[in-house]
């Protein structure tokens, strides 16, 4: 099953803090995740941080994360890190 949430604020230091727990228990759950970030306009080194956190504990366990709706700078970012094609492989034009 597939544990589907929509992040409603820019990822960036101030979110990462608050929504660490919600990472880490996502993190230890039984399900692929799927995120929306639709409406995230900004993320920052803490919010690459806290996707690839969850993107590496979810894969040690034989499971997927699945971004959705990025777009503009977030979306710019992670293509600069080369994460878009890990991360959001079913975008338009994520390199493999």
């Amino acid at each position: 099953m597939t544990k589907k949430l929509r992040i409603q604020d820019d990822l960036d230091a101030g979110t990462m803090t608050t929504i660490r727990v919600l990472f880490e228990e996502l993190a230890v759950a039984n399900d692929d995740v799927a995120l929306d970030v639709s409406n995230v306009s900004f993320i920052d080194s803490s919010g690459v941080g806290g996707l690839v956190f969850l993107y590496k504990r979810l894969a040690a366990q034989g499971r997927k994360l699945e971004i959705s709706g990025l777009a503009g700078q977030p979306r710019q970012l992670l293509d600069h890190l080369k994460l878009t094609a890990i991360l959001a492989p079913a975008l338009p034009g994520a390199a493999r």
